[in-house]
């Protein structure tokens, strides 16, 4: 039983390095035995186990992205800043003209008041002067 055991090891082994030096070999064993794409399963799973263990960023890296982030950060923040006062200053403006407005249009009610006011003098002078003059003949 043990041999049989080191046996199969032997040969997965065998068959597992075989699958990186000799791959034209491993593609072959594959078909022997009804597994075509074992061999190149195995192949692309290592190069994507190399691929991320080998991009894994350095700390250099690391600080530099957090540093891009916290520069944007800033600047979006800074425009979003600039975006408020400049909207502030256009409201204080709108404001400025809506009050002018009010007082425009109180000045000007006024003056229609006190213009009313000064007909109904005129009218007044004016019908006692003719009721005066025409009571009189």
């Amino acid at each position: 039983m043990k041999k049989l055991l080191s046996l199969i090891i032997l040969i997965s082994a065998l068959y597992w390095v075989s699958v990186f030096l000799a791959p034209n070999i491993a593609t072959k064993i594959d078909s022997l035995i009804w597994v075509p794409w074992l061999s190149d399963n195995i192949r692309g799973s290592k190069e994507a186990i190399d691929s991320t263990v080998t991009n894994i960023p350095s700390v250099s890296e690391f600080k530099s992205w957090a540093i891009d982030i916290k520069d944007k950060v800033a600047d979006w923040v800074e425009t979003t800043k600039d975006t408020i006062d400049t909207i502030r200053s256009w409201a204080q403006k709108v404001e400025e003209t809506y009050n002018w407005a009010v007082d425009t249009y109180n000045d000007l009610k006024w003056t229609l008041e006190d213009a009313q006011e000064k007909v109904e003098q005129i009218q007044w002078v004016v019908e006692s002067v003719w009721e005066l003059t025409w009571a009189e003949k």
